[in-house]
């Protein structure tokens, strides 16, 4: 019995050895019985069909559109915190980062700050905003409240109201006034709805309410009822799923949402790593709303769940209060945006995607306060939340990090929203466990994504070697890579397998998916490389007729070909000629190409740029601007795309691989500036009251067919926006 017992000791050493030998200590998961129930045709929408016979539907896991699956990406951009004059520029910004719903606010102070006194003029103007979203084919979802939070004063109740009136339940004169507030709402929006070909298509009901009780079920109906009632019709009808939310009513989609920090915590010391850098099931970041509504627990069973995974606060950046002033990086953001993906979401909404400025009331200001019984002291004008795009219209490091993120989701999220999220059995401990490496599948059948997250905020990460994933689908059982690798810290990844493409088979790519352009019969995939890895393609061998390779080696045997990408850039590419006589191409980017990429409609075609600059997309055209800098460079996708350049004149140009690269210069000019100080502070009103110091300043600037803004400060304080026409 002894010498049994040793033997058998003997044989799990060496399979373990072996284990360690051929393919190292493996993880695994096990997405074979990964087959949902959908439902369908359950959720009461609102009018979901427009004059083109364009549709908007939902089942219990994705959302539709026109009949086929759809990730929205949604960012917020509160219009009334923003100049008026920009707000087409910064549409255009928001489109170019891959967003395709904005989300905004309507604060009621700021239209009723006194009783029956509305004002929808200037920067208020909600009907012009509309008009813009729909004129640059956007979607807008409308975050109609009545209480919205948003650190606006009284959470946007105007204090007249709040004097009259108990809010926030089914009192007879607070929903009189309700029905007032929709009413004004629904007279800015009409003929801008999806149903009348505009691009309104959703409406968020209430914010941070707690309706998995028989009251608050009731109370947010009844305001569904009135948005309704009023005209307020659109196809999609939400409401933030925290601090309770009911998840059997089939008339409010709940919407989720995550934080990289807490800068409403009372405490002024370093958190605890957060459990929102682990995939997993947690929908319900305990910290939002945390200041008003104390600690929460994500208890919401998933299990039957009605409803696709909708997200509306993803921490685009995060705000910050008087005693709390977190510094929010790139990684803080995106590493969010990757795991809660990672782990089943179908919609990505992000507070904030867009920043801005709080203004001055009549009355008051207008930011939250503890002088309004709310526990948080707020900047009163600054709202920059460390958004990818800034209080100013500035692009953030975080920007382009999204960007690379959101091309994936615009042109692969068809194919992943109808997937489902596996954990491997081995998780990480905690947000602290920085050994056991963080990753999830997404899969449907036999195919999916491989999501990966070696970064948590404030830990200090370790690289992850030997790492080799076995995947075991119904059918097989996929390892990836062929060959251990190591995953770097901080690093942040997606790996395709078993990906159909225009009838080629890719078993598998360590390169994540950056896009994909259909140009004249040819479908080219673009692929960027992790940073720290070598790039590898294996594709099944059966229905590739030849296949060439450019900065590659190319292995093939009877079943596959095995590329791997030597030297990553624009001429690294593959042409892969199919026995059905379709040809893909295959276009291999390094990582910073990829956050310097841009995809637009150039002349009537699809092209990919890459460019330091800022781009923004117009009636067919590019708009470039850089700031500081009065050197341009652009190289286009595909190499034959013809430019023309109307400030210039000409650009010099060279060819690069499959790209052709375009770079100029424009003259510096000098824009003089006028301009008030705002420095006088009244206590008693609590208003900043412009006084009568007047300044002159000279800038330098760079301007390539754009607009000039100019953003002007005093000691830290905003005194005044300006803009000027290009040719000032």
């Amino acid at each position: 019995m002894k010498l049994i017992s040793t033997v058998i000791a003997v044989f799990i050493v060496v399979i373990a050895v072996v284990s360690w030998i051929d393919g190292a200590p493996r993880y695994s998961i096990d997405v074979s019985r990964n087959n949902p129930l959908i439902i369908s045709n359950h959720l009461k929408l609102g009018t979901n069909k427009n004059p083109k016979g364009e549709t908007l539907n939902a089942n219990s896991l994705y959302f539709i559109r026109n009949g086929k699956p759809w990730f929205p990406v949604m960012g917020e951009f509160h219009f009334s915190r923003y100049p008026r004059e920009q707000w087409e520029e910064s549409i255009l910004k928001m489109k170019a980062a891959g967003i395709d719903v904005i989300a905004t606010y309507v604060f009621w102070i700021y239209h009723e700050e006194e009783e029956s006194n509305w004002d929808w003029s200037g920067n208020k103007d909600l009907q012009y905003f509309a008009k813009l979203c729909a004129k640059h084919n956007i979607y807008l979802f409308m975050r109609i409240g009545p209480w919205c939070h948003g650190e606006v004063r009284n959470g946007g109740f105007p204090d007249w109201l709040l004097a009259k009136t108990k809010t926030r339940r089914n009192d007879s004169a607070y929903l009189n006034y309700v029905t007032k507030f929709f009413t004004q709402i629904h007279q800015q929006l009409k003929g801008y709805y999806f149903k009348d070909g505009g691009t309104i298509i959703g409406a968020q009901i209430e914010n941070e309410y707690r309706f998995n009780n028989p009251p608050g079920l009731e109370h947010i109906l009844t305001l569904k009822k009135i948005a309704r009632n009023v005209g307020i019709d659109v196809p999609y009808y939400t409401a933030t799923g925290w601090p309770g939310s009911n998840v059997k009513q089939t008339e409010l989609i709940p919407v989720w949402g995550a934080y990289p920090e807490a800068p409403w915590d009372k405490s002024t010391g370093k958190l605890k790593p957060s459990e929102n850098y682990l995939f997993g099931t947690l929908r319900s970041d305990p910290a939002i709303g945390s200041d008003l509504l104390g600690s929460q627990k994500d208890t919401t069973n998933y299990t039957g769940y009605r409803y696709p995974y909708a997200t509306a606060e993803m921490g685009g950046g995060n705000q910050i209060t008087y005693h709390r002033r977190p510094v929010i990086e790139a990684k803080d953001v995106t590493g969010l945006a990757y795991v809660k993906t990672g782990s089943g979401a179908n919609l990505m909404g992000y507070y904030m995607f867009h920043a801005g400025s709080n203004a001055i009331g009549k009355l008051s200001t207008l930011q939250e306060s503890k002088a309004t019984k709310y526990p948080n002291d707020y900047p009163i004008i600054n709202y920059d939340f460390y958004s990818p795009i800034g209080e100013w219209g500035q692009l953030r490091p975080s920007y382009r990090a999204f960007k690379a993120f959101h091309l994936f989701l615009n042109d692969f999220g068809d194919q992943l929203v109808q997937t489902t999220a596996s954990f491997p059995g081995r998780m990480p401990s905690g947000p602290t466990d920085v050994t056991t490496l963080r990753w999830s599948v997404r899969s449907i059948g036999n195919s999916g994504f491989i999501f990966i997250n070696n970064f948590q905020r404030q830990v200090e990460m370790h690289d992850i070697d030997n790492v080799q994933l076995n995947i075991k689908t119904k059918d097989e059982v996929v390892r990836i890579p062929e060959r251990p690798v190591t995953i770097e810290k901080d690093a942040m990844l997606i790996w395709p397998f078993n990906l159909k493409m225009e009838g080629a088979l890719l078993k598998y790519a360590t390169a994540q998916p950056l896009c994909k352009l259909s140009n004249n019969n040819v479908v080219t995939y673009v692929f960027f490389a992790n940073e720290g890895m070598t790039p590898s393609f294996v594709f099944d061998a059966q229905d590739i007729q030849t296949l060439s390779a450019k900065q590659a080696t190319v292995t093939k045997n009877k079943l596959s070909y095995k590329i791997d990408v030597t030297q990553p850039g624009v001429q690294a590419i593959l042409d892969l000629k199919l026995k059905s006589g379709k040809e893909v191409k295959v276009l291999t980017l390094t990582n910073e190409q990829a956050l310097n990429a841009w995809k637009g409609n150039v002349g009537g075609k699809e092209a990919l740029l890459i460019s330091n600059d800022d781009l923004i997309f117009i009636e067919g055209k590019v708009r470039m601007q850089s700031t500081g800098n009065p050197g341009f460079s652009l190289s286009v996708y595909p190499a034959n795309t013809t430019l023309t350049f109307g400030a210039t004149g000409k650009a010099k140009t060279s060819a690069g691989g499959a790209f052709t690269t375009y770079s100029f210069s424009v003259p510096q000019k000098k824009v003089d500036i006028s301009f008030k100080e705002n420095s006088t502070y009244n206590k008693a009103s609590s208003i900043v009251e412009p006084a009568q110091v007047l300044g002159k300043v000279t800038i330098n600037v760079s301007v390539y067919n754009m607009a000039c803004s100019i953003f002007c400060k005093y000691d830290g304080v905003l005194c005044k926006r300006y803009s000027t026409d290009k040719n000032a």
